[in-house]
């Protein structure tokens, strides 16, 4: 098994992956899903949660950067576990600036001048993210690029990245999830399909 479906399977065993097709989830952007993915718990499960760190690891092998940046919250607890790894430097970036006290949006390490890797939870149409990027990018960033858990792999999230100009990976996404809950008797088929067709044209599906 190859790492991104070793993630999915962790993502699965753990009951991270929700599905619920008569009362659909709504995502921050405003898409109707009949799956979940809900990536915060994964710091609950020690054995998995050390699977992801591993794949976050291989991932940042050889990449040259300066800081670890979470996103505020879901993403702060990978930077730390990252940068305790690691031996960067860390910050975290919140999705507003604050409206009392020093009104700051980025805490901890100064990104002033350095090469920031963002570390998200979940990518699903990229705007969250891509927010944070700006943040970052105000805060004097010299360059900026995005490491995730999961992507659901949408054409809006690839367009509004490459819009920008921003780099992005995943550990694990999509169409590894699904073929690999096919595979293991995690979903259904008709649960896996109906996960499968919404994949495909999620703006309109659930309306």
């Amino acid at each position: 098994m190859n790492r991104e479906s070793a993630i999915a399977e962790a993502l699965l065993k753990t009951g991270a992956v929700k599905l619920n097709v008569k009362t659909p989830f709504t995502f921050v952007s405003g898409i109707k899903s009949p799956i979940y993915c809900d990536n915060r718990q994964m710091i609950a499960w020690p054995a998995e949660r050390k699977l992801f760190v591993e794949a976050f690891l291989e991932k940042l092998k050889g990449q040259d950067y300066d800081i670890l940046a979470g996103t505020a919250t879901a993403g702060i607890p990978w930077a730390a576990f990252l940068a305790w790894e690691t031996g960067k430097p860390m910050s975290y970036i919140r999705a507003e600036k604050k409206d009392h006290g020093a009104g700051k949006q980025v805490e901890g390490a100064d990104l002033a001048g350095k090469k920031v890797v963002i570390i998200e939870d979940l990518i699903s149409t990229g705007g969250s993210s891509l927010k944070t990027v700006e943040a970052a990018k105000e805060a004097g960033a010299a360059e900026v690029t995005v490491l995730a858990i999961f992507s659901y792999e949408f054409p809006k999230a690839y367009k509004a990245f490459a819009e920008k100009g921003v780099k992005w990976e995943t550990i694990s996404n999509f169409p590894a999830l699904i073929t690999l809950a096919k595979e293991k008797n995690y979903l259904s088929a008709e649960e896996a399909e109906i996960a499968s067709e919404w994949n495909k044209a999620p703006d309109s599906w659930g309306r």
